[in-house]
C-alpha cells in the first residue's frame, strides 16, 4: 500500500493504491481517494495518540486484496503531525536494523537483476549525488532492496518526494546522468562537465533516450507518460550546476603560466575587453558580476588550452574579464 500523489493543472490530489500481480507483473490499483490533504484523515485523541480514521480504515480494508493496519499507518505517519512524531519515533525505530538478515549473494543478485538500469542511476544519484556513477553491475544490491516487489507505478511515486528534494541547480545534472548521456560522448568532461559538451547533440540523444525508456517502462510510443514528461521539464527548464572543475583547470593553467598573476596592460582598453566578451556598452551597465562571471566562463571554456584553445585567446579572455569587472564593482 502506497499514497500517490497527483496532479493535474487545475488540483493536486493525493490517493491511497496498491500494487498487485497481473500475470507476470505487479499492477497498481486504487483504493480511495484522500482528497487534497491526508492530514484530514488522521485524528488525536489526546496526548501522544494518534489514529487513521475509522471509516477510511473500514473502506480500504474491503477494497484492499492484502490489507494490512500497520502499512495503512506507516503510509500516514509523514502527515502526523510534527511534534507527536518527534516523541514517539524513537519507539517506532526502537531495534533499528538489528535482527535482519543479511542479503545472500543469490538476493543480491536477484535483485541487481530485477532493478532496471534506468531505476539503479536514479537510486544512486539521489543517494550519492554523483555524476560518475561507475558500471551498473558494481552498484550495491542493497541499495534497490526496496524496488522490489513494487509496480511501477509504486516505483514511481517513490521517487518522486526524493526528487523534490533535490537542488534546482542539480536538476539537469540528475536528468543527464539518469538517461546515461555520458555514454554517448568520450572524454572526462562528459562525466564531470557536460555543460562543456556540445549541447545540440546532449539534447539529440536525451530525446532519443527519454523515448526509449518511455516506450520500456511504459509501453508507449505515441506520446510520453506523465511520469516521463517531468524530466523532460527539468532537462529543459533548467541549467547544469556551476562546476568548481573550470575554476580547477584556471588555476592550475594560471600556475604554469605566471604572467596570469600581472594585472591587464595599460593599453588593454575596455572597447577591446568588450569586443572578447561580444557585449556592447549599454549591456554592460546592464550586467552584475554574476552575469559577467557566466559569459567569461563560456568563453574560458570554449578557448581553454587544455581543450584546444589558443593560449594568447585565453590570456585576452582574461585580461578581459578583469578589465570588466572593475567597469561593473
Amino acid at each position: 500500500m502506497y499514497l500517490a500523489f497527483i496532479k493535474t493543472r487545475n488540483k493536486i490530489t493525493y490517493t491511497l493504491r496498491e500494487s498487485v500481480p497481473s500475470g507476470k507483473k505487479l499492477i497498481h490499483r486504487d483504493l480511495f481517494d484522500l482528497g487534497p490533504s491526508p492530514v484530514t484523515w488522521i485524528h488525536y485523541p489526546g496526548g501522544n495518540a494518534w489514529y487513521v480514521d475509522e471509516n477510511l480504515e473500514e473502506v480500504v480494508s474491503r477494497a484492499s486484496q492484502n490489507f494490512d493496519p500497520d502499512d495503512l499507518e506507516e503510509v500516514f505517519w509523514p502527515w502526523v503531525r510534527e511534534d507527536i512524531r518527534r516523541a514517539v519515533e524513537v519507539f517506532r525505530n526502537r531495534g533499528g536494523s538489528r535482527g535482519k538478515p543479511r542479503l545472500t549473494e543469490d538476493q543480491k543478485e536477484t535483485i541487481s537483476r530485477r532493478t532496471h538500469a534506468f531505476d539503479k542511476r536514479r537510486t544512486h544519484f539521489l543517494k550519492f549525488e554523483n555524476m560518475d556513477q561507475g558500471p551498473l553491475p558494481n552498484m550495491p544490491a542493497v541499495l534497490f532492496k526496496d524496488l522490489q516487489q513494487k509496480s511501477r507505478d509504486e516505483i514511481e511515486q517513490g521517487f518522486l518526494p526524493q526528487e523534490r528534494k533535490l537542488a534546482p541547480q542539480n536538476l539537469k545534472s540528475y536528468v543527464y546522468t539518469i538517461f546515461d548521456l555520458q555514454s554517448f560522448f568520450q572524454g572526462f568532461m562528459a562525466k564531470q562537465m557536460p555543460q562543456a559538451l556540445d549541447q545540440t547533440k546532449v539534447e539529440t540523444y536525451f530525446l532519443k533516450e527519454i523515448c526509449r525508456i518511455n516506450k520500456n517502462l511504459f509501453g508507449l510510443t505515441s506520446h510520453l507518460h506523465g511520469y516521463m514528461v517531468r524530466y523532460l521539464i527539468m532537462f529543459f527548464d533548467n541549467d547544469y550546476a556551476d562546476t568548481i572543475l573550470l575554476e580547477e583547470m584556471e588555476r592550475a593553467f594560471r600556475f604554469r603560466h605566471r604572467s596570469f598573476n600581472q594585472p591587464p596592460p595599460k593599453s588593454f582598453s575596455a572597447r577591446k575587453a568588450r569586443t572578447l566578451f561580444h557585449i556592447t556598452k549599454e549591456e554592460l551597465k546592464k550586467l552584475n558580476k554574476r552575469g559577467l562571471t557566466k559569459i567569461y566562463r563560456k568563453l574560458a571554456r570554449e578557448h581553454h588550452p587544455d581543450r584546444g584553445g589558443s593560449h594568447e585567446q585565453f590570456v585576452e579572455i582574461n585580461n578581459a574579464y578583469q578589465v570588466l569587472l572593475e567597469k561593473i564593482s
